[in-house]
């Protein structure tokens, strides 16, 4: 991500998250006993929501200043300030019950290494949570990066998941693919 989409990312508008927040989890339906790693974390907003359900977060950011938020204050939030793409070539997601991005997957260089390493260490019926952006939003990231629903679908489908859940936003959308 360059700097200059990194800066649009820092002033999304937390009223529009918060707006969907609560329809995400929902959707996720979280239980305590659950672990999520959230994917390209930002400020942490969504961090803090899942920490207030959830057993344990792992927030993975390249950003280390993004740690420096508010939202990364719950106890069962783990700061993991390095790229995924570094990260999944030493760890894995087998204590994962979700795996969430918000508006990262797309800016992702190491795409299809994320869904191998997804792929070969989930557990059947572990869920990956994905909110982007719709190819029709008027803003975030350049339309050319962007994945419509079944773009992402074709993307994700051949590593051994599913969809299983579906919302549409104003300017963005969440899709859950359970692994099987």
């Amino acid at each position: 991500m360059d700097q200059k989409h990194f800066m649009r990312h820092q002033h999304f508008n937390d009223s529009l998250r918060t707006s969907m927040v609560s329809d995400v989890l929902n959707v996720i339906d979280l239980k305590a006993d659950d672990i999520i790693f959230d994917i390209g974390s930002g400020d942490g907003f969504y961090s803090s929501e899942f920490s207030k359900v959830c057993k344990a977060v792992f927030a993975i950011d390249e950003y280390e200043k993004n740690f420096e938020s508010k939202h990364y204050e719950s106890q069962n939030i783990t700061k993991i300030p390095e790229s995924i793409c570094e990260w999944i070539k030493k760890n894995d997601f087998a204590q994962a019950t979700h795996v969430f991005f918000s508006n990262s997957f797309h800016d992702m260089e190491c795409q299809n290494e994320i869904l191998s390493a997804l792929s070969k260490s989930l557990k059947k019926g572990a869920h990956l949570d994905m909110v982007e952006f719709n190819l029709k939003a008027v803003f975030g990231p350049p339309k050319n990066i962007r994945f419509s629903k079944e773009m992402l679908k074709t993307k994700v489908e051949p590593y051994g998941f599913k969809e299983v859940k579906y919302v549409e936003f104003k300017n963005h959308y969440f899709i859950s693919f359970e692994k099987i």
